[in-house]
C-alpha cells in the first residue's frame, strides 16, 4: 500500500509542537515480542525517533505523559491485532490518536492478522471486546466513542498483514511512508519561485534512474549562479526517502579548507550513513586523514555541494566501489572535468550533466515573479522586461537579484536608469558570486581569461591558441580547457570562443578595478562614443579594444604603445596611420580604412590579420611585407582585392585563408597552391574568379570551399591535382558554371563531409563504387536532380544524408548498410500496400530490408530529407495535426518507423541564407518514456516577412523497440520537438506529423464508437488543440492501454490496480472521474470543480459531459469552451501522472498536479490566442475561488473508495462565505480560500 504524502511544508501549528517522529500503539501480549519489536527495531535503526508505549506509563487511567506523547508525535502507527480492543488502554489511545489526526497528525494503521472489516464493523474478536466493555461500563457513551473510533480507523487506508504476507516487505513500505512524511518537515529545499526547476530535475532524475541497482554518480556543473545548489536540494527533497540513508553536505569547498571543517563534514556524513553513530564511537574523531569505508549493505544517497578538487570527494567517500547496490552520489561543481577520473578509477556509472541557462519564457516568468510578484509584466513594462532578460541571458542569480532590486518600483524612468547602470556597472552581489571561479585560477589563467574577455571573444580557438603561444612561449591548450571546464568560457560548435555576457562583464569590471588601483592601463577598453583615450600611461598598454556604437574619426598615436600586442577596433575611422607597433600579435580591425599596411611596419610577430570589409588592395606595399608568424588571414568582403599575391614569400606559414565575398577577386597566385601549412581556405562567392592555382600540393589542407563562383562566360575548371589533397576532410563545391569534376576528385581518401550546390546533375565522376570510402555526411542543396546514384555502394560509410531544396527529386536509392539498408521508393520511397485495421490503405512492408538488431531501448535518427512542401504523402498511414502521434504495433510486425513532419519557417525582417534548429524525438512505449534522440538540421530562410513549409522525412531503425515491445498489441507515442537556434531570424513551428509503420491499431468495430469520435472532432472548435482532441477521441474509443503488464514494470507493482491511489481497479473511468487523485486535482485546480458532479456510467458518456458540461458545474465561473479545454488538460495531467507512477515509480502530489494543470492550461490558452480563462470575467458571479495570496484554511480528511472529504462553511469577517460540501484531501493539506463575496 502506498501513501501519497504532500511535498509542501505543513502550515499547521501541529507540526511545530512535535517532539517524536512516531508513536506506536499496540497490544503488548499480541505483538510485543514479534511483529512490533521488529518494526520498532528497524525504524529506530533507520533513524526514526519513536516514542514507545511502555506499560510503566499506564495505571488505572492513561497518564498525562502518555497523552502528551501522542500529541507530540507527527505520526501514529496503530497495530490492530486480535486482542487490541480488549485493552481499554489501547482504545483510549486510539480515541486520542484520532483527535490528533483532526489537528494534522498522520495515522498509519496496520491490520496484523485481522481483517480491516472486523475493525470497521466490530466483528469477530473486536465485537466480543466491545460487548464485554458494554457489560463492564455503566457509561455507554465511552464505549460508543470506542466504536466510532474503531469504525473511523478501519476506514483509514493502511496495511493488511496476512499470515502469508512477508513482514519485512510491509515494514519497508511503512518506513518509506514515514520517510516521506519526515522529509516534508525536514525539507531543505525552500525557494519562493521555483521556475524552471521541474524540467531540470526531471532530466537529472533520468540519469539517476533510482530503480536501477548500479552505483551511480551524477556530476552537475555549470555557470556560477546557474542554480546548481537549488536544483540538487530539490532533487534531495524528491528522492531522499527512497534510500536507507541520505545526507546533503553544503559548501564542501569552503569547509574543506581547515582540519576542523573536514572533521565536521566527515562527522556529519558518517553520523547519517552509520545510522546516528559518530566517528568518535569508532575512535576516529582525531584522525583527520582517515578514510572510512561505506557500509556495503546500505543503499544511500550522498549529495556533495560545491566541490572544486578531487581530493575533497575521495577524503569523504573513500573507495567509491564499496557502496551498496542502488546507491547514488550527486556532486555539484563549477569545474566540468575535476571529477572525470572517478569514472575510470572506480566501478560506478558516471554521468556529467551541464545545467543550462533558463530559456526566454522561464527567464521572463522568474524575473516577473521577483519584480512584480506575478508571472507577467505590468502594463507598459513588457519591452523593458525583455531588455532586462536579454541582459541576464538566462542566469537565475541575475534575474533574482535585479528583479528583487526593482520591486516595488512603479516608475518606468527608474527602470530605464537601472538598466543603463546594470549595463555599465555589474551589480556587486552578482560580481561576488561570478568572481569565485575567477579567483580559483592561477595567475597565467587569470591573465588569459581577461584577454579573452577583452580581445578574443568571438575568435576561433585555434587563432587564440596561436596568439597566446606567441606571447607566452608555450602551448596554452591546457589553460583554455581549464577555463572551459570551469564554465568561464564556451567553445561553440564552429570552434569559436564565447562566454556568457555577465561573465564577460565581470572580466571587464576586474580590468577596470585593476587600472584604478595601479593607475596604469594594461588593457584599454572603450565601448562608449564619448570615450577618449587617456593622455598618460599608454606605454604599459598591451591591448586595445575600441568598439564604438557609430563610425567616428579618432587619431591614435600608436608610437607611444611600444608594448601593444592586441588591437581590436570597430567603427573607428583613422586614416592617417603611419605606424603600428612591432610586437602586435592580433590586428582585428573591421573596415580597415587604409588601402595597405603602413610602409614602415615590421610585423614579424603578427599571428592574426583580420580586416574584413576593408579598403585594402594587397598592392606592392603589401607584397613587400614579411609576416613569418602570420597564421590567420581574413580578407572577407574586401571589394578592392583583385589579385592574391605570392603568399609563400609574404606569409609562408599561413594556416587559415578567408576570402569569402571578395567579389572582384580575379586571380590567385600560383604559389598559394603550394602552401604546405594551409589548413582552411574559403573562396565562397568570389563571383569573378578566373584563375586558381593549377597545382595543388596543400598537404595540410582540411577544409576547402569553392562555392558560388558564378562566372557567366567562362566556366571555372578545378585542377586535376585536387586529388593530391590527401588531408582534405570538408569540401564545399557548387556552381552551375563549374566544369565537371576531374576524375581524380573521387580519390580523396579522408573526405568526411561533402557539400554540393547548384548542380544540374549528379557529378559523373562521383558515380562509381567506393568513390568516397570515408564519407560520413553528404549535403545536396538546391540541385535540379531527379535521382541520386546508388549511395550504398558509392559511399559505404555514409551516416547522414541531407537533401534540401531539391524540388524535382523523385527517387533516393538504397542507403549504406550503416544506415540500416532502408530502401526508399518513389519520391522518398517506402514499402507498399499495408492496410491499417482502421481502414486506411498503406504501402506494404519491405521484406528485403535487412536490420541489425540491438538490445536496449534506444534509437537513432539515421537519414533525413528536407523538401519544400506542406502535404504529407498518403502512404504515411497515420497523420495528425500538431507535434505528437500515436499508433499500435506488434512484436510479430516489429517495424522500422518512417516519419514525415511539416515544419513552417516564418522569417523575420533580418534575412539570412539559412537557420539552424535542434530537432528531437521522444518515444513512449505503452507509456514508458524511452531515450531521446536528436539531430541538428538547417533550413533555407524565406524572404523577409514570408514563410515556407518543409517536409522533413526521416526514419528510425527497428532494433530500437526490440525487447520492449512485449505484447501482441503495444501502443507507441512519438513526440517531436524543435528548438530554434536563430529566433531573431525566423520562427519555426511544427504543423503536422505522420508515421508509416506496420501497425495493428485497434479496429473500429463499433459503428457507434466511430460516430461518437467523429462527433467529438466536429463539436470541438477548430482552434482546439489537436493533441487534446486526439486524447479525447482515444479516451472515448477506449483504446488507451490499461491492464497491461510490461517487463519493465516493477514486480511489486500490480498493474491491475490504479497506480495512483492503489485502492481500486485500473480503468479509464476510474482514472478520470473516481480516483481520489482525480477528485483532488479537479478540486485543487483554479476553479475548484467537483468532478463527481459529472454523472457518467461509461467513458463515452463522461467525454460527452466534458464537451457539453452541465450548467450547475460551470456556476457562471467559466464558459463551456473554457471548461472543455480545462477538463481535457486535467485528463492529460492525470494520464501523464499515471504513466509516471506505473513506469517510473514516481508519484507527484495533488498540489503538484494542480500546479501543472493551472500552468499547462494557461499555456494552451496563450497558444490559442485567448485571454479568458486566467481571470474571472463575469462580475456577477456569486463566489469565486480566490488567488493563492488570500487566507487559507487547512483541513484534513480521510478517504476510501466510498467516502471522500468533509463539509465546511467558510466565512470571512464580513459574513461572506460559501458552503463547501465535499473537500478533498488525499495528499496532505489542500487549502481553500475564502472569497470576498458569496453565498452561504
Amino acid at each position: 500500500m502506498a501513501f501519497p504524502v504532500n511535498k509542501g511544508d505543513s502550515s499547521s501549528s501541529f507540526t511545530h509542537q512535535c517532539i517524536y517522529d512516531v508513536f506506536v500503539s499496540f497490544r503488548g501480549e499480541d505483538t510485543r515480542n514479534n511483529f512490533t519489536s521488529v518494526l520498532i527495531g528497524i525504524l529506530c535503526h533507520r533513524g526514526i525517533n519513536i516514542f514507545l508505549d511502555n506499560e510503566h506509563l499506564r495505571g488505572e487511567e492513561i497518564s498525562d505523559k502518555l497523552f502528551k506523547a501522542i500529541e507530540s508525535s507527527r505520526i501514529s502507527i496503530i497495530v490492530f491485532s486480535k486482542n487490541y480492543a480488549f485493552s481499554t488502554w489501547c482504545l483510549k489511545e486510539l480515541v486520542k490518536i484520532l483527535e490528533c489526526e483532526k489537528k494534522g497528525q498522520i495515522v498509519l494503521p496496520i491490520f496484523y492478522k485481522v481483517d480491516p472489516s472486523e475493525v470497521r464493523n466490530q466483528k469477530g474478536k473486536f465485537g466480543e471486546a466491545l460487548t464485554k466493555h458494554e457489560t463492564k461500563f455503566k457509561d455507554k457513551r465511552e464505549v460508543q466513542k470506542w466504536r466510532i473510533a474503531l469504525h473511523e480507523a478501519g476506514n483509514i487506508g493502511g496495511w493488511h498483514c496476512k499470515k502469508d504476507h512477508p513482514q519485512f516487505t510491509l515494514i519497508k513500505e511503512v518506513f518509506e511512508v514515514i520517510s516521506r512524511v519526515k522529509l516534508n518537515y525536514t525539507k531543505i529545499f525552500d525557494v519562493k519561485y521555483p521556475v524552471g526547476i521541474d524540467s531540470r530535475v526531471e532530466d537529472i532524475n533520468l540519469h539517476l534512474d533510482i530503480d536501477s541497482n548500479d552505483v551511480r554518480m551524477v556530476v552537475i556543473h555549470g555557470l556560477p549562479g546557474i542554480g546548481k545548489t537549488t536544483i540538487t536540494k530539490s532533487i534531495y527533497d524528491l528522492i531522499a526517502y527512497r534510500f536507507e540513508g541520505s545526507i546533503f553536505l553544503e559548501n564542501v569547498k569552503e569547509n574543506s579548507r581547515t582540519n576542523d571543517g573536514k572533521r565536521q563534514l566527515r562527522e556529519a556524513l558518517y553520523s547519517e550513513i552509520l545510522g546516528g553513530r559518530t566517528l568518535k564511537e569508532f575512535g576516529a574523531i582525531k584522525r583527520i586523514n582517515m578514510r572510512m569505508e561505506m557500509p556495503q549493505h546500505k543503499r544511500i544517497l550522498i549529495i556533495l555541494d560545491d566541490v572544486d578538487k578531487l581530493i575533497q570527494v575521495t577524503d569523504l567517500l573513500g573507495e567509491c566501489n564499496c557502496f551498496a547496490s542502488g546507491s547514488r552520489i550527486i556532486i555539484t561543481t563549477r569545474d566540468e572535468k575535476v571529477l572525470s577520473t572517478l569514472q575510470e578509477d572506480y566501478h560506478l556509472t558516471y554521468y556529467n550533466y551541464r545545467l543550462k541557462e533558463l530559456d526566454k519564457h522561464e527567464s521572463r516568468e522568474l524575473f516577473c515573479q521577483h519584480a512584480f510578484k506575478e508571472n507577467k509584466p505590468k502594463k507598459g513594462y513588457s519591452e523593458l522586461v525583455d531588455q532586462f532578460i536579454s541582459y541576464a541571458k538566462g542566469l537565475p542569480l541575475a534575474l533574482k537579484i535585479i528583479g528583487s532590486n526593482l520591486y516595488p518600483r512603479d516608475d518606468i524612468c527608474y527602470w530605464k536608469s537601472a538598466l543603463d547602470k546594470y549595463k555599465r556597472i555589474l551589480n556587486p552581489d552578482i560580481l561576488e558570486v561570478l568572481k569565485i571561479s575567477y579567483d580559483g585560477l592561477d595567475q597565467i589563467q587569470q591573465d588569459i581569461f581577461l584577454n579573452i574577455a577583452c580581445f578574443f571573444k568571438g575568435l576561433s580557438k585555434d587563432v587564440v591558441e596561436h596568439i597566446l603561444q606567441s606571447c607566452n612561449s608555450y602551448d596554452p591548450y591546457c589553460d583554455i580547457e581549464t577555463l572551459k571546464d570551469k564554465s568561464l568560457i564556451v567553445i561553440a560548435e564552429n570552434g569559436k570562443l564565447s562566454m556568457h555576457d555577465l561573465i564577460q562583464q565581470m572580466g571587464l569590471e576586474i580590468v577596470k578595478q585593476e587600472s584604478k588601483v595601479s593607475k596604469k592601463y594594461k588593457r584599454l577598453l572603450c565601448f562608449d562614443d564619448a570615450s577618449e583615450l587617456p593622455d598618460t600611461g599608454l606605454e604599459e598598454v598591451e591591448g586595445i579594444t575600441l568598439c564604438l556604437p557609430q563610425p567616428r574619426n579618432m587619431q591614435i598615436d600608436f608610437r607611444r604603445m611600444k608594448n601593444l600586442k592586441y588591437l581590436t577596433l570597430r567603427n573607428l575611422i583613422c586614416e592617417d596611420v603611419k605606424y603600428l607597433p612591432n610586437g602586435l600579435r592580433l590586428i582585428d580591425w573591421n573596415e580597415f580604412p587604409l588601402t595597405s599596411l603602413p610602409a614602415t611596419v615590421n610585423l614579424q610577430k603578427l599571428v592574426a590579420l583580420k580586416v574584413p570589409g576593408s579598403r585594402i588592395k594587397l598592392d606592392e606595399h603589401f607584397e613587400r611585407c614579411r609576416l613569418p608568424a602570420l597564421k590567420h588571414m581574413d580578407f572577407a568582403y574586401c571589394k578592392n582585392i583583385t589579385k592574391l599575391p605570392d603568399l609563400s614569400v609574404i606569409a609562408p606559414n599561413i594556416k587559415m585563408l578567408e576570402l569569402k565575398w571578395c567579389e572582384n577577386l580575379v586571380e590567385i597566385h600560383q604559389s598559394v597552391g603550394l602552401l604546405e601549412a594551409l589548413e582552411r581556405w574559403s573562396l565562397y562567392r568570389c563571383r569573378n574568379l578566373k584563375i586558381i592555382p593549377r597545382i595543388l600540393k596543400l598537404k595540410s589542407l582540411q577544409s576547402f570551399c569553392l562555392q558560388g563562383c558564378k562566372r557567366r562566360r567562362k566556366r571555372l575548371a578545378l585542377p586535376s591535382s585536387i586529388g593530391n589533397l590527401t588531408s582534405l576532410q570538408d569540401l564545399t563545391i557548387g556552381s552551375k558554371y563549374l566544369n565537371d569534376l576531374p576524375s581524380c576528385f573521387s580519390t580523396l581518401p579522408n573526405l568526411h563531409f561533402l557539400y554540393i550546390e547548384d548542380f544540374e546533375n549528379f557529378p559523373k565522376n562521383l558515380d562509381f563504387p567506393d568513390c568516397f570510402p570515408k564519407l560520413k555526411a553528404l549535403v545536396v542543396w538546391n540541385c535540379n536532380l531527379t535521382t541520386l546514384p546508388d549511395i550504398s555502394s558509392r559511399c559505404p560509410q555514409l551516416k547522414r544524408l541531407f537533401i534540401e531544396n531539391c524540388c524535382n527529386l523523385q527517387k533516393i536509392p538504397k542507403l549504406p548498410s550503416c544506415m540500416d539498408k532502408v530502401e526508399f521508393a518513389e519520391k522518398v520511397g517506402l514499402p507498399r500496400n499495408i492496410v491499417c485495421p482502421r481502414g486506411s490503405p498503406h504501402r506494404d512492408y519491405a521484406s528485403e530490408t535487412d536490420f541489425a538488431h540491438k538490445k536496449g531501448f534506444s534509437f537513432n535518427i539515421d537519414g533525413s530529407v528536407l523538401i519544400q512542401g506542406s502535404k504529407i504523402p498518403k502512404w504515411f498511414n497515420h497523420q495528425i495535426g500538431g507535434s505528437s502521434i500515436s499508433f499500435s504495433v506488434s512484436r510479430k510486425l516489429l517495424p522500422s518507423f518512417a516519419f514525415c513532419v511539416v515544419i513552417q519557417v516564418q522569417s523575420k525582417d533580418r534575412y539570412k541564407l539559412t537557420i539552424s534548429a535542434y530537432c528531437a524525438i521522444n518515444i513512449f512505449v505503452d507509456g514508458y518514456k524511452g531515450l531521446r534522440s536528436h539531430t541538428k538540421t538547417f533550413f533555407p530562410t524565406p524572404p523577409p516577412s514570408s514563410s515556407y513549409s518543409y517536409l522533413w522525412v526521416f526514419y528510425i531503425r527497428d532494433s530500437s523497440l526490440e525487447g520492449i515491445i512485449l505484447n501482441e498489441r503495444t501502443d507507441v507515442k512519438l513526440q517531436f520537438e524543435i528548438s530554434n537556434y536563430n529566433p531573431e531570424r525566423a520562427e519555426i513551428t511544427i504543423k503536422k506529423c505522420g508515421v508509416h509503420a506496420a501497425c495493428m491499431c485497434s479496429p473500429q468495430n463499433s459503428a457507434a464508437d466511430k460516430v461518437a469520435c467523429i462527433r467529438i472532432h466536429e463539436r470541438l472548435k477548430v482552434s482546439f488543440d489537436e493533441r487534446l482532441k486526439m486524447l479525447l477521441s482515444r479516451v472515448a474509443a477506449d483504446v488507451l492501454p490499461f491492464k497491461q503488464k510490461l517487463g519493465e514494470c516493477s514486480k511489486a507493482q500490480d498493474a491491475y490496480y490504479c497506480p495512483l491511489c492503489e485502492i481500486a481497479e485500473d480503468s479509464v473511468l476510474h482514472l478520470f472521474q473516481c480516483c481520489p487523485y482525480a477528485k483532488g486535482l479537479w478540486y485543487g485546480g483554479r476553479w475548484g470543480f467537483r468532478v463527481e458532479m459529472i454523472q457518467a456510467q461509461s467513458i463515452m458518456e463522461f467525454v460527452e459531459r466534458i464537451i457539453d458540461p452541465p450548467m450547475e458545474l460551470l456556476a457562471e465561473r467559466v464558459n463551456k469552451d473554457e471548461f472543455t479545454l480545462y477538463a481535457a488538460v486535467a485528463m492529460k495531467i492525470l494520464w501523464d501522472a499515471r504513466e509516471d507512477a506505473l513506469f517510473s515509480n514516481t508519484k507527484a502530489s495533488i498540489d503538484q498536479l494542480a500546479h501543472r494543470l493551472n500552468k499547462q492550461y494557461d499555456s494552451y490558452v496563450r497558444s490559442l490566442g485567448t485571454t479568458r480563462g486566467t481571470e474571472v470575467q463575469n462580475s456577477g458571479s456569486a463566489w469565486t475561488k480566490p488567488t493563492d495570496q488570500w487566507i487559507k484554511v487547512n483541513f484534513d480528511a480521510s478517504c476510501d473508495q466510498e467516502n471522500v472529504g468533509l463539509a465546511l462553511v467558510l466565512k470571512d469577517q464580513e459574513g461572506n462565505g460559501r458552503a463547501i460540501r465535499r473537500g478533498i484531501n488525499i495528499n496532505g493539506k489542500v487549502g481553500n480560500a475564502i472569497g470576498q463575496t458569496g453565498q452561504t
